[in-house]
């Protein structure tokens, strides 16, 4: 018997046509399956997928300025990718002597969100998106624009530093910390008050305006409807008693100024929670029967035996929801304990809120760096920002450039853009 070896006939790619249009309301349906397609992955593989809840632009709608475009071929959506523009502070102002008055701020462009079907990779899809989009931001006047990615996302960084000529920029720390059976205790040691927006735009304005990347609009952000709130912790011996009285929410005073000069040399922390779950679902999928048995087990002993304090396993083989905190500060020696037990007062929220997990990013060099509760499984101390300057270079005069600004120690982190 004649033995005939077959041959697989390679698809010719080089003549199809490509178009890059704005993302519209039609599309829903057809993103649905375009994502559901991205991200099987390999047969049987595990995988972190992702439920937008109906709404493609749920990452980037509270920005002050967003557009989403996709890629067709044959009116089929091959690729996607998400932008948006704000104004935020920049490396200059803590460059700068006096930091209370001085504030320079850039406007920027964050691409996230880009995706190329697996089947149409390799043929300069997602190099087309991301020209596109930057032509965008350049027509939103802005300065900087820039991205996030995971530190072995070989493609993503090789695409944006080499093709797209964009530079290593920050490496913050994303914390995971699951929720779990039973709330934790915190100290009895410790108040916790919740603050009115107005009194809280006033208080990070103080502390954290100059911060890189905090947002001009941070008012904007703590009065969105997704905000849970933002709550200060203190020693209940300290002085500040009183004071925090005056911050406990009351409704709002109209914008009053609020004086915030009782913060300053004490021990105090502050973080704002915001609930993504109402945004987007995530799901594991694919997962081993002996991971999802070993979770439920977990979960079954720190129901029955609280006392034991198991480090249970939320059910993330299911939908589930996560909350994220930002704006994460704290001052005096007790601080960083105070943070920590602000970090748990969020879990507590967050299991109340029926989600799984609680998260947040901050940079190597904050203060709140060693006191985010985290699960090392499932964080990443290094979340690659690459910045590329959108500005025009006048040889005349000299120009700040922040792409080549040495790191600040503190890093603000947009909920929004999460």
């Amino acid at each position: 018997m004649k033995m005939v070896s077959q041959v697989t006939p390679v698809e010719d790619r080089s003549n199809l046509h490509i178009i890059i249009r704005k993302y519209n309301e039609f599309d829903v349906k057809q993103l649905a399956a375009f994502d559901k397609r991205v991200e099987m992955g390999p047969a049987g593989s595990e995988s972190l997928t992702f439920d937008w809840l109906g709404d493609p632009l749920c990452r980037v709608r509270h920005l002050p300025a967003f557009h989403m475009l996709v890629a067709e071929i044959g009116g089929e959506i091959v690729g996607v990718i998400r932008g948006s523009v704000k104004e935020v502070v920049c490396s200059q102002s803590a460059a700068c002597s006096d930091k209370a008055s001085i504030r320079k701020y850039a406007r920027v462009g964050y691409l996230l969100g880009l995706r190329v079907c697996p089947r149409h990779r390799r043929i300069g899809i997602a190099f087309k998106l991301v020209q596109s989009m930057e032509e965008w931001c350049r027509e939103q006047d802005v300065e900087y624009v820039y991205m996030a990615t995971e530190k072995d996302n070989e493609a993503s960084l090789k695409l944006f530093t080499e093709r797209l000529s964009y530079r290593h920029f920050r490496t913050p720390g994303i914390f995971i910390q699951p929720v779990h059976v039973h709330d934790r205790r915190i100290s009895s040691r410790i108040q916790l008050t919740k603050i009115a927006p107005d009194h809280a735009v006033a208080l990070y304005s103080a502390t954290m305006s100059t911060a890189e990347f905090f947002p001009k609009d941070i008012d904007a952000v703590l009065r969105n409807k997704l905000c849970e709130g933002t709550w200060i912790a203190s020693f209940k011996e300290s002085r500040l008693d009183e004071e925090l009285n005056n911050f406990a929410c009351e409704g709002g005073r109209g914008g009053k100024v609020v004086d915030a000069s009782w913060a300053k040399g004490a021990s105090w922390a502050m973080l704002s929670v915001w609930r993504s779950n109402d945004l987007f679902q995530c799901e594991y999928k694919n997962a081993s029967w002996f991971k999802k048995t070993g979770a439920a087990l977990s979960r079954l002993v720190d129901f029955c035996l609280p006392g034991c304090r198991v480090p249970s396993v939320p059910n993330f083989f299911h939908p589930f929801g996560v909350q994220f905190m930002f704006g994460l500060h704290c001052e005096g020696d007790g601080g960083p304990e105070l943070l920590h037990s602000l970090c748990w007062h969020a879990h507590n929220l967050a299991r109340k809120n029926d989600c799984k997990a609680v998260m947040s990013e901050v940079a190597p060099t904050d203060p709140a760096w060693n006191s985010i509760p985290h699960w090392k499984r499932l964080s990443s101390t290094e979340d690659i920002w690459c910045i590329k300057s959108l500005k025009e270079k006048v040889p005349s005069k000299p120009n700040f450039d922040w792409c080549h600004a040495p790191p600040q120690p503190v890093l603000f982190v947009d909920p929004r853009e999460v």
